[in-house]
């Protein structure tokens, strides 16, 4: 048997404990197969400051859209985990980036109305230089916090993206690292 089958045979076992562990403690997993699992969608616009950590461009201002829901995968037993789906686009001068990324948030009301969070993500980056283009997988590591009034809510994140490395020729060939401070505006649907 090859040394990533046992690894892999080895991982489930442990999920599986763990899984019935976290269980035990009042976690829901696959919440969104129940009936009554309410989704509470809110799309957003993101606009804000993203600095490159490469030689793909200077720091400009990107803007993006996202859509929110509570995670229909895994949900604690307080407070939430929030699915973020997000697409950003970065274009300074020859560089363009764009990302698709998928960031799960877990979620504290910490007053009424006001939500800090944080959580992962991974993401896939298109970045464009000079007219050369290169594909990278990204992760990320972002806070947010926000308020909410009525089905209106305004907030900010700061997040940071590691990528994998791009194609030499386009100026990505050590990736195409950066961090971002955005702010949210956002609607309930």
């Amino acid at each position: 048997m090859k040394n990533y089958t046992k690894i892999a045979i080895a991982g489930a076992i442990l999920a599986s404990f763990s899984t019935a562990s976290f269980a035990d403690k009042g976690w829901d997993f696959f919440p969104g197969t129940q009936s009554g699992f309410i989704f509470d969608p809110t799309v957003s616009v993101l606009a804000g400051q993203m600095m490159t950590k490469s030689s793909i461009g200077d720091d400009a201002i990107g803007v993006g859209l996202e859509l929110s829901i509570n995670c229909p995968l895994i949900q604690p037993p307080t407070n939430r985990v929030r699915q973020q789906i997000s697409y950003f686009n970065y274009k300074n001068g020859s560089s363009t980036i764009n990302t698709v990324e998928l960031n799960p948030h877990y979620v504290v009301e910490v007053m009424p109305k006001l939500e800090i969070g944080g959580g992962p993500g991974v993401g896939y980056v298109n970045a464009d230089v000079d007219g050369k283009s290169a594909n990278m997988a990204a992760f990320q590591l972002g806070g947010s916090i926000h308020y909410r009034v009525s089905k209106f809510f305004i907030g900010a994140e700061g997040r940071y993206q590691w990528t994998t490395d791009g194609e030499d020729g386009t100026g990505t060939s050590n990736g195409a690292k950066n961090a971002r401070v955005l702010l949210k505006i956002g609607y309930d649907l």
